[in-house]
């Protein structure tokens, strides 16, 4: 059962990610009980005859390192604690599916904003999310 008090923001690097985590932090500044849950998913990339598994995972882990960095900066400088959590996959599917994993109330995310003709032929992270979560997204 999803609790109010656990929030999962995924984090992509981006400034507009970053900004949803910043709104987290503050909250938690007035609500000391919450449990933050701070996401990274990679992309999975397929291996091929001249890129091996182990060059793959390399990759997706400075990836991951580099996209948390400032998001790790924030937590530490606002002494908050949080969980880290890295994934590999599809990111709409895999957002919804660890925020019900780890029974949390509430998904904080930024937006890129793809604009509108991109967003409507690809589909945003966001939408996806949105589609598929059983709890609020902020």
């Amino acid at each position: 059962m999803p609790d109010g008090n656990r929030l999962l923001v995924p984090i992509d690097g981006s400034d507009h990610s970053l900004r949803a985590l910043a709104h987290v932090i503050k909250r938690a500044a007035s609500h000391r009980q919450l449990q933050i849950f701070v996401l990274n998913v990679q992309l999975p990339l397929p291996p091929s005859l001249y890129v091996t598994r182990s060059t793959i995972a390399d990759h997706h882990k400075a990836k991951s390192k580099e996209d948390l960095a400032r998001a790790l900066r924030m937590l530490h400088r606002k002494a908050v604690k949080a969980e880290i959590l890295v994934r590999v996959s599809e990111p709409g599917k895999t957002i919804a599916q660890v925020a019900r994993q780890k029974h949390c109330g509430e998904i904080v995310l930024g937006s890129r904003g793809l604009g509108n003709l991109k967003s409507l032929i690809l589909g945003s992270v966001t939408t996806k999310v949105i589609h598929a979560a059983r709890v609020p997204v902020t």
